[in-house]
C-alpha cells in the first residue's frame, strides 16, 4: 500500500482543480485520469481497496513531471516526489538511470564534441567559496561559460529529477547525497538551471539554513544594469522569454524586471509564458505525439508575438523550443538566459 508520507500529501488534496487546469497533458488529451487530481484520486482508491495496481499504474506514465500541478497547488502537495515514488512501485527501473541518462545524452556529447577540447580553467577554492551547480545537459555540451570562471565547480551528480522520474529511486537517493554534502560546505550554490535548481530545493535533508544558500544566477545580477553590445544583432529586436515549468511565478517576475531593465532589447511577454514546451527530457523519446502536440502550441505562442529571440531558463527547454521552431517552420533563436548574457551584453 502507500507509504505514510505519501498519504500524508494526498490527505491535503482538497479537490479544486487548480492542477487540471495547469497541466499540459490535460490540455492536450482532456482525460483527467492523466492529471494530479485524478492520480491522488486514484491514489486514494487504490489505498482504500478499491482499485487494483493495473487499474491505475497506466495513467501515472503519462505525466510529464513538470511539476506545474505542485507549484499552483494551493495545498502544497509534493505531486512530483509522489508520482516518482508511485513510477518506482508500478514500473520499476529495468536499466540504471545514470546509464541511460548518459545515451540520451550522447547525442550531444557528439555535437558538441570539439568543445570537449576547451578547456575549463578552475581556481582552487577554500571550502566557503561559492558553488556552481552545472547540470548534466551543460555538461554533455562541454560548455566553459561565465559561471566557470566566476565560481568553483566541484562536480555536482545529476540533480537527480531524471532517475526520480525514471523510477530509479536508489540512484536518486545516491545523487541527492552527494549534492547535500556538497552544497553543505558551500557559502552559496548557484545555479542556471531551473530544473536542477527546483529538484534540489525539494531534497528533504537541507534545512531552511542550506536551502537559503541555494540561488539563481542572475539574483546576483540583480543590482546591475546591462545594455546590447553595440554590434549586437538583436539591437530593437523583440525578445520573448518562455517559462520553464520549475520555476515559479515570483522568480518568472524578477526575471521579467530584469530583462525589463536591459537597453536596446524590446521585451515583449508572451501571452502565456508558461505553456511547456513539451520536450520533458525523456518524455520527448517515450511520447513524442503528445509532446509534438504541446510543442506546437507553444511555437505558436511565439509566433504570434513575432518574437526575434527567445530566452529561456534551462537547457532541456531550450532543446525544446528549437525542435518546436523546427517543427513549426518558424526557425527563431533560442538562447539560455546564461548564453545570452555572455554573448550579447555589456555592463553599463
Amino acid at each position: 500500500m502507500l507509504d505514510e508520507n505519501i498519504k500524508q500529501n494526498i490527505k491535503k488534496c482538497t479537490r479544486c482543480a487548480i492542477c487540471t487546469q495547469n497541466c499540459p497533458i490535460y490540455e492536450i488529451k482532456k482525460d483527467e485520469n492523466n492529471c494530479a487530481r485524478g492520480l491522488i484520486c486514484k491514489l486514494n482508491g487504490y489505498e482504500q481497496g478499491m482499485l487494483s495496481e493495473d487499474e491505475i499504474k497506466k495513467d501515472f506514465k503519462i505525466c510529464l513531471m513538470c511539476s506545474k500541478c505542485e507549484n499552483n497547488c494551493p495545498s502544497k502537495i509534493k505531486t512530483t516526489k509522489i508520482f516518482g515514488y508511485k513510477n518506482a512501485k508500478f514500473y520499476p527501473s529495468k536499466i540504471n538511470q545514470k546509464l541511460f541518462l548518459w545515451l540520451k545524452l550522447l547525442p550531444l556529447k557528439i555535437v558538441y564534441f570539439l568543445n570537449l577540447f576547451k578547456i575549463s580553467k578552475k581556481t582552487k577554492q577554500n571550502q566557503n567559496s561559492i558553488f556552481y551547480f552545472k547540470g548534466c545537459v551543460n555538461k554533455a555540451q562541454h560548455k566553459t561559460t561565465f559561471l566557470d570562471k566566476m565560481f568553483y565547480n566541484p562536480d555536482f551528480s545529476c540533480c537527480a529529477l531524471p532517475y526520480l522520474a525514471g523510477g530509479d529511486i536508489e540512484s536518486y537517493e545516491k545523487a541527492r547525497t552527494r549534492n547535500v554534502e556538497l552544497i553543505k560546505s558551500s557559502s552559496l550554490t548557484v545555479f542556471d538551471c531551473a530544473s536542477c535548481f527546483n529538484t534540489v530545493k525539494e531534497y528533504e535533508e537541507l534545512d531552511e539554513i542550506n536551502k537559503k544558500k541555494l540561488v539563481f544566477f542572475y539574483d546576483l545580477l540583480s543590482d546591475k544594469k546591462f545594455k546590447l553590445k553595440e554590434k549586437s544583432k538583436y539591437k530593437n529586436k523583440t525578445v520573448v522569454f518562455h517559462k520553464p515549468c520549475h520555476i515559479t511565478l515570483e522568480e518568472y517576475r524578477q526575471i521579467k524586471e530584469f530583462l525589463k531593465k536591459i537597453e536596446g532589447i524590446n521585451f515583449k511577454e508572451l501571452e502565456n509564458p508558461d505553456t511547456c514546451c513539451g520536450f520533458g527530457g525523456s518524455y520527448f523519446v517515450f511520447h513524442p505525439l503528445i509532446s509534438t502536440k504541446i510543442a506546437l502550441k507553444k511555437a505558436k505562442t511565439i509566433k504570434d508575438a513575432k518574437a526575434d529571440l527567445i530566452l529561456t531558463l534551462c537547457p532541456s527547454c531550450t532543446l525544446g523550443l528549437r525542435y518546436n521552431q523546427i517543427v513549426s517552420l518558424n526557425f527563431k533563436k533560442t538562447l539560455e538566459l546564461r548564453d545570452f548574457i555572455e554573448q550579447e551584453l555589456i555592463e553599463t
